[in-house]
């Protein structure tokens, strides 16, 4: 893998159809690449990094005005490209498309997603609870009220919807 300058994507991440892609932000949030994708988006995304040589850290998920945001954290080991796929699902249908079939680690994290923000994440191997009880019928980081819009949280820059 051959070095890229820090405020520019590598080929393999700029062909990703992303509505915003922010590169060189590493001091500010902890990733060299920030790309906003839509959900349909996603496995195509995952396949990519996949190819190239990427693994899959962790996926967490935060709970704001728009929705579920599904922040998906990946790197590679022969070049440091910290890269971050987000995605919001929506409060009232809270889904996404698994990614278990492309890495087998994100069983673990979907399932926690689920348990926690109450995400169904579509063709899961075997999404049921991980830490909680199976009759919990709640979601413990969902909030009721005081939700901070995504726009308050970050920089108004990093959160531009470019769709159009």
């Amino acid at each position: 893998m051959s070095p890229v300058p820090e405020n520019r994507l590598p080929a393999e991440l700029e062909s990703i159809p992303a509505w915003r892609k922010i590169a060189g932000g590493y001091p500010r949030s902890g990733c060299h690449f920030d790309l906003y994708l839509d959900a349909d988006h996603l496995l195509p995304a995952v396949r990519r990094l996949f190819d190239h040589g990427y693994f899959l850290e962790d996926i967490v998920g935060v709970d704001v005005e728009e929705g579920i945001m599904l922040i998906y954290h990946f790197d590679c080991y022969e070049a440091s490209r910290r890269v971050a796929l987000r995605l919001t699902v929506p409060h009232a249908a809270p889904r996404a498309p698994s990614i278990a079939a492309v890495f087998s680690g994100a069983d673990w994290h979907e399932r926690e997603c689920f348990d926690f923000f109450g995400v169904q994440f579509e063709n899961h191997p075997g999404l049921k609870p991980l830490l909680l009880p199976e009759d919990l019928d709640q979601h413990p980081l969902v909030k009721e009220k005081d939700r901070r819009s995504i726009y308050a949280l970050m920089p108004l820059a990093q959160v531009v919807d470019t769709r159009g």
